[in-house]
């Protein structure tokens, strides 16, 4: 039987290097996102493995425009059983004065950071009930300094923890699994370089980290694994992390 896996957004380091571990572990692979870096690469390199791999244009924070894209997966690869959803919060710019107006600025870009996840999920969901096992990892991506960034992050985090635990009781039944994968909680834990490029197998970077860990989940050995929150590594020790009091 075919495997299918979709990964959902993701920087230029963390979607393409979950994508090729999936690849690599014998899953054809579909690309969403409103735009792709260096695509083209991760494009070859999953053929190299001898999988397929299309990408696909959607707007994560629209219902449709995702509904739409998974149809066309559907079309292309078949109905995937594991759905990879990458989590890049924008925080608002640091300076921003103690005040209601930077509060609604700072709950848009909580509200812009999650709404992909519980749209992709949503749509995945469904989905991954056709296979009555299924994966659903979401993972977060190491974000700059600043005490505005941490006000932004903290409350993305805790929203994710939640919707993990949460979406995790629900889908029990069906077999499919769900898990957070996030920084771990100090920036000091490794001093591997924080950014290597796309694809890059080495060990060390917080995107081969976040593939380790995704390759384990898809795993038939985690299936008792879901509603968890991993931490793993960030790579550098003046990235800070999405961190907890």
């Amino acid at each position: 039987m075919t495997r299918v896996a979709v990964v959902a957004g993701g920087g230029e380091h963390t979607g393409p290097a979950v994508a090729l571990r999936l690849a690599a572990g014998g899953f054809d692979v579909a690309l969403l996102g409103s735009e792709f870096t260096s695509v083209d690469k991760t494009v070859r390199r999953v053929e190299e493995y001898g999988r397929q791999c299309v990408t696909v244009r959607a707007e994560l924070t629209d219902a449709r425009s995702v509904a739409v894209a998974f149809g066309r997966v559907r079309t292309a690869l078949g109905s995937p059983a594991v759905l990879v959803t990458c989590v890049g919060p924008e925080p608002p710019p640091d300076g921003l004065p103690e005040d209601e107006c930077a509060d609604e600025q700072r709950y848009t870009a909580v509200r812009r950071a999650l709404r992909p996840v519980f749209v992709c999920c949503q749509a995945g969901a469904g989905q991954l009930l056709r296979h009555r096992w299924g994966r659903i990892i979401i993972v977060t991506e190491p974000v700059d300094a600043g005490e505005n960034t941490w006000r932004t992050t903290r409350p993305v985090l805790d929203g994710l923890i939640g919707f993990t635990r949460s979406a995790a009781l629900e889908l029990a039944r069906s077999g499919t699994t769900v898990n957070l994968v996030a920084p771990a909680d100090r920036a000091d834990d490794s001093r591997a370089p924080a950014h290597r490029a796309a694809g890059d197998d080495s060990a060390g970077s917080y995107a081969d980290g976040v593939a380790h860990v995704t390759e384990f989940l898809v795993d038939e050995r985690a299936v008792g694994i879901t509603g968890q929150a991993i931490r793993v590594a960030a790579a550098r020790a003046d990235v800070p992390l999405l961190r907890e009091r």
